[in-house]
Formats: C-alpha cells, sequence, structure tokens
C-alpha cells in the first residue's frame, strides 16, 4: 500500500450505535490486525462495559477528561494522555468535561474481524460534512 494522508474527518464515517467514527485504516489495509480511527463523542455518550475478546485497545486523547476504567483500575486521562487497555478485559470510560471530545482510537487484533471492520458492516455511512457538522454542533452547545 502507498503512503497517503487524511484529513481531520477524512476517511470512511460511520454512525455506530450512538458514535461517529472516521476510519482512517483498517485492519485489512494495514496487513498487520492493526485499525486507526478518529471517534468524537460528548458527555452522556458513554458505552456500558464491555470487553474486545482479542483485541487490543489504545486510545490517545485528542480533547476532554475521562476516567476509563480496566479491570479494577481506575485510569484518569486528558489531552495527549495515552491509554492502554489489553484484550479480553473488562472496560468502560466516563466523560467529565463538557463539549467536544475527540480520540484516536487503535485497536490490535489477533483475529481477522476486528472492532473497525465491525463498525464498517454494521454503521451507518455517514459524510465527512456530517461529522464535521457535529463537531460543529457539540462544540457550539458548550459555548451557549
Amino acid at each position: 500500500m502507498p503512503g497517503y494522508v487524511l484529513h481531520e474527518a477524512e476517511g470512511r464515517s460511520f454512525r455506530w450505535w450512538d458514535y461517529l467514527f472516521t476510519i482512517k485504516a483498517s485492519a485489512a489495509e494495514t496487513e498487520h490486525g492493526i485499525a486507526i480511527m478518529e471517534f468524537s463523542t460528548e458527555k452522556g455518550r458513554e458505552p456500558p462495559v464491555h470487553v474486545h475478546n482479542g483485541e487490543d485497545e489504545v486510545f490517545y486523547v485528542l480533547s476532554g477528561e475521562l476516567t476509563f476504567t480496566c479491570g479494577d483500575k481506575r485510569l484518569e486521562a486528558g489531552p495527549k494522555d495515552f491509554v492502554f487497555l489489553p484484550r479480553d478485559i473488562e472496560h468502560a470510560y466516563e466523560i467529565h468535561s463538557d463539549g467536544l471530545v475527540e480520540l484516536l482510537v487503535i485497536t490490535i487484533a489477533t483475529r481477522d474481524e476486528g472492532f473497525g471492520a465491525r463498525i464498517e458492516t454494521t454503521g451507518s455511512a455517514v459524510t465527512r460534512d456530517d461529522v464535521l457538522a457535529y463537531r460543529r454542533q457539540v462544540e457550539g452547545q458548550r459555548h451557549e
């Protein structure tokens, strides 16, 4: 695969459950089981406790303040913090900050289909404009 650049909100974007993901590279594209996604969310849209079987999950916090739980550990994270959640362990997070929370999510799968592939096959495709509009809307609510 040749090198490439994707700008903000570029890639394949999906609404999956109540979340917006933009896939920058899938596990199949990287050929190493690594998927990389932009994730935009806000307080009140946290996932329930869940497990990624056979798949490590990494978060790089771009904006927002969160508490991740991983098993019985609580991990506080904010902008420019790195969070590693190992495979097969229950985890979740709670958002503390108002406004837009942006995360770079990287998954490393030990099998062919990982989290990114599930988003692509079960999510609803949205446009880059949809993603940017959502980000502007959430940021606008914070400043009201």
